[in-house]
């Protein structure tokens, strides 16, 4: 993977940006976008940071910047999926730039031509911003021949997003490499996918007594079509408001349950109104329900106090400006506000929980720990704020310690499907494990030995994991967790190198899930089962050995993946940051990684 320097990525951009601005417009070229920007607010209104992690697992194919720079706990604000439609009757070739002055663009789809700033090259991974990406693209109408986009799930969320009028594109060819990898002019979708993350606020200020609508140069009109949203206990309400003016106040944010109707029907007629306000703001009304189906489970069907509102595109162009050139007839840029609220009585039942998970009683500390699993995507944030706001020293103490572990700032979601975007069923026996290891992170050590004693009784009754079977890896998973919770280092360390030989498909199970997860090695670097492995293997001792028994393999198979990926983890473990780059650099083989490892 070749990386220009920043002088010559300043350089290609000042050129493009040279070419957009003395383009024509092309008669009959349409551009529409939509998208969501999403914050979390604790009840007194306040917005709060680690809003980084995922819901649902993005399709393989989508490229990213590098997993450390898509953990940026001082996020505060994710753009989620803004997608752009061509629309236009005859063959166009378009640059396509948006800016994000407040963050970074992490993901995107097709290849982008450049994007920026390098966050590891200028230092600024705690406070990411001046963000830009720009595609070449050619657009080909629906009804020329076209390439074949790339597989999915048959029910992947990325499939709504799909079920559109608009044309197909594809990245143009160029003679040199992007900024970050070789250009592929074979990939093709019918919209550019992007996604990004920023320090900033949504114009909206909410809290648990009221709504206000903040006013400044960004926007200085109303805002419309504000739904106030409450799920709960399988069942939803809302109250639509169709404008608020600048200062104006919404009391009571939170809506009474009274005409609740059943979660799937509140779904339905929700999602049917905010379609057709959708549409009423400039989308097309195919484009209206992609976003819609897209974002149904998360935005109705999902338990939480939740604010959406349409921005005005006034304030879109200002946020993340956006250029194309040609210039299009008409550009329609339709980005709705989603703000989750903490009410005091959800942050209340989230201390409580987080005290009760050094309880001395099993079923107590179960207890908590489903409680912090329910919050999802949101438990960094909610942990964050318990920090806080918490009067409990030793409950603060314990957030500061969970801020630290792979389970709160995993950037992989593992509780929802990366189909359908809905929860997961777990056994209990997985928690459990899990539970163990994440106590033992925290210095609750008896109370890791009591969970992992447990739970590796109950995996004793389960069939023994297979390189062959894909839902071996949960019980490889909770086998290796479970006994490092239980203090059986020496067991945990065969397990969690066996899940290694497991996710690397080195026996058998690659291909397992290929349209969803990473589809490179970038996954394996940032792997949490390696840094455990790494970490087990220089706490046992065994590192030393192990280290030249795979340097010894590796001489005789210089391409032997699982041996480079071993090597890597064991010299990162003992801060070997360069000969661990040595290693990954000189891999060849990138195998398909399955979703959920």
């Amino acid at each position: 993977m070749r990386k220009l320097s920043l002088a010559a990525c300043a350089a290609l951009l000042a050129a493009g940006a040279l070419a957009v601005r003395a383009a024509s417009p092309t008669p009959g070229l349409v551009v529409h976008e939509w998208g969501t920007f999403l914050a979390m607010n604790g009840s007194d209104g306040v917005t709060l940071d680690g809003m980084y992690h995922e819901e649902h697992a993005l399709p393989g194919f989508v490229h990213a910047r590098g997993r450390e720079e898509l953990r940026l706990p001082t996020s505060n604000i994710k753009g989620e999926t803004p997608v752009i439609y061509f629309y236009s009757d005859t063959p166009v070739r378009a640059s396509v730039q948006v800016k994000f002055p407040s963050g970074i663009w992490t993901q995107w789809y097709p290849q982008a031509r450049l994007l920026g700033p390098s966050l590891v090259q200028t230092g600024s991974l705690l406070h990411p911003q001046n963000g830009w990406i720009s595609w070449d693209v050619d657009i080909v109408p629906p009804s020329q021949p076209h390439g074949t986009l790339p597989a999915t799930e048959k029910d992947a969320l990325w499939n709504y997003t799909r079920d559109v009028d608009a044309a197909y594109l594809h990245p143009v060819a160029f003679p040199t490499p992007t900024a970050f990898r070789e250009n592929d002019p074979n990939e093709w979708e019918r919209f550019i996918f992007y996604r990004g993350l920023g320090e900033a606020k949504l114009p909206l200020n909410v809290s648990a007594d009221a709504a206000v609508l903040k006013c400044d140069r960004t926007l200085n009109q109303p805002l419309r079509h504000v739904y106030l949203l409450r799920v709960e206990g399988g069942r939803g309400v809302y109250r639509y408001v169709p404008s608020l003016n600048c200062g104006e106040r919404l009391d009571p944010v939170v809506p009474a349950m009274t005409g609740a109707k059943p979660v799937e029907t509140f779904a339905s007629l929700l999602a049917d109104d905010l379609a057709a306000r959708l549409v009423e703001s400039g989308l097309y009304a195919k484009e209206a329900r992609a976003m819609v189906n897209t974002w149904r489970t998360s935005y109705f069907a999902t338990d939480g106090i939740r604010v959406l509102f349409v921005l005005p595109q006034q304030w879109t162009d200002t946020f993340i400006p956006m250029q194309v050139s040609p210039p299009p007839e008409r550009l329609v840029r339709v980005m709705v506000g989603r703000i989750e609220l903490l009410t005091p009585e959800r942050e209340r039942a989230a201390q409580t929980a987080l005290a009760n998970l050094t309880s001395s009683d099993a079923h107590v500390r179960e207890d908590a720990f489903a409680t912090l699993q329910r919050q999802g995507r949101y438990a960094e944030p909610i942990v964050r704020r318990t920090m806080a706001s918490s009067p409990d020293e030793r409950v603060r103490a314990l957030c500061r310690r969970l801020l630290l572990t792979d389970y709160i700032t995993d950037i992989r979601t593992a509780l929802t499907n990366a189909d359908d975007g809905r929860p997961l069923r777990q056994e209990p026996v997985y928690a459990r494990a899990q539970l163990a290891s994440l106590l033992r992170d925290v210095g609750l050590t008896e109370e890791a030995r009591q969970e992992g004693e447990l739970a590796l009784k109950e995996l004793a009754t389960m069939p023994k994991p297979t390189m062959t079977d894909h839902d071996s890896r949960n019980r490889f998973r909770a086998l290796a967790r479970a006994n490092e919770g239980a203090g059986n280092d020496a067991a945990a360390l065969k397990w969690y190198n066996d899940f290694i030989e497991f996710g690397t498909g080195y026996r058998g199970c690659s291909g397992c899930h290929t349209s969803a997860g990473p589809l490179n090695d970038e996954f394996f670097r940032d792997w949490w089962a390696g840094r455990r492995f790494a970490e087990i293997a220089w706490r046992t001792g065994e590192a030393p050995q192990m280290i030249r028994s795979n340097e010894s393999r590796l001489a005789q198979a210089p391409q032997d993946f699982l041996v480079r990926v071993r090597l890597a983890y064991l010299y990162e473990g003992r801060g070997d940051t360069q000969a661990a780059e040595r290693v990954w650099d000189g891999m060849e083989q990138r195998p398909a990684v399955r979703a959920g490892f």
